[in-house]
């Protein structure tokens, strides 16, 4: 950053670092939406980081802005898992990791599931 710039966080909600297991399956596409009827595999991946407002995937798979995807996090150490719709905002190549770094935005999240993900951001 250049001399004297001041940085300006631009995230509504604060966000932790955090390995998460969490499962998805893309939706927003009507080949797709027939699909889930039929169960198909799911990508399983880890988290970077979440947030109130949405969470960090590492993935073998690049995903496209836009997309819808049904997800499913499990928390570690808490009964049962939260299932909530979110949508791909950015995906981008870590040339460190060999991997894909995906900012997803929920786009629904229950009451329960909301404090479920306060605490584990705490």
């Amino acid at each position: 950053m250049p001399k004297g710039e001041i940085f300006l966080e631009r995230r509504k909600f604060k966000r932790v670092d955090r390995k998460i297991t969490v499962t998805y399956k893309v939706v927003s596409l009507p080949a797709e939406i027939d699909e889930i009827k039929k169960k198909l595999e799911k990508s399983t991946v880890e988290t970077a980081n979440i947030s109130i407002g949405g969470i960090q995937l590492l993935d073998d798979e690049e995903l496209t802005a836009e997309q819808i995807l049904r997800i499913e996090i499990k928390a570690q150490g808490r009964p049962g898992t939260i299932i909530t719709f979110a949508e791909v905002r950015w995906s981008a190549k870590d040339s460190k990791l060999g991997r894909f770094r995906t900012g997803i935005e929920f786009l629904v999240l229950k009451d329960e599931d909301k404090a479920i993900i306060e605490e584990l951001i705490g």
